[in-house]
């Protein structure tokens, strides 16, 4: 229990300067992160609201976490990891790391505040360039549209995709029986780049 009071209640801040020096990290890649849905912006504004909405107050359900429920805590981190480096949002995905080794050494070399102060320059810059960039078609898009670019976006992270995501992801696909025979043949060989160029 003391590491964990400790992790809040420590007042020196050396690594989070060190977070944000060094080679410069950026708050949102946006470059990065179209490009990870195939150019395609409306669906990204798409993700980024969902981003938002489902971590408006992740500052306080964190806080929560860490004192009553602390592998959910360490789980939660984890996650966000994963999403803000797959949506271009370098420095949180990095201050998630600083975080969990903080976590599996229980030092406090790397504070719960210094976390904070990052994830919300990020949610900050989300919802500045969401607004700027809004389309009001993404509510529209269609359903296959949305899964098509969201497979081709975890196969160009080559992301281990399991068969129950395989079936999620192409019930909705627009594909004749062989082709996408083919493309779970594909997927389930590991052979990203054929799965890509058949969706593609």
């Amino acid at each position: 229990m003391n590491y964990i009071n400790n992790i809040f209640s420590k007042t020196q801040l050396p690594k989070g300067i060190a977070i944000l020096s060094g080679p410069i990290l950026s708050i949102f890649d946006a470059k990065f992160a179209i490009n990870q849905f195939s150019g395609n912006q409306p669906l990204l504004i798409k993700i980024l609201g969902k981003f938002i909405q489902q971590y408006q107050q992740f500052d306080k359900l964190i806080a929560e976490q860490l004192q009553q429920d602390f592998q959910a805590a360490k789980q939660q981190v984890h996650t966000v990891k994963g999403v803000s480096g797959n949506l271009g949002m370098m420095a949180l995905h990095n201050a998630c790391r600083q975080l969990e080794i903080s976590f599996a050494s229980q030092t406090t070399e790397y504070t719960l505040e210094e976390f904070l102060q990052v994830f919300k320059q990020t949610l900050t810059s989300v919802q500045n360039y969401s607004a700027e960039n809004g389309i009001e078609e993404t509510s529209d898009l269609a359903p296959q549209q949305v899964e098509k670019t969201r497979l081709i976006a975890a196969l160009k992270r080559n992301e281990f995709i399991s068969e129950s995501k395989i079936t999620t992801y192409t019930q909705s696909l627009n594909l004749s029986s062989g082709r996408l025979d083919e493309l779970k043949r594909a997927i389930h060989n590991l052979d990203y780049p054929v799965a890509i160029e058949l969706l593609e």
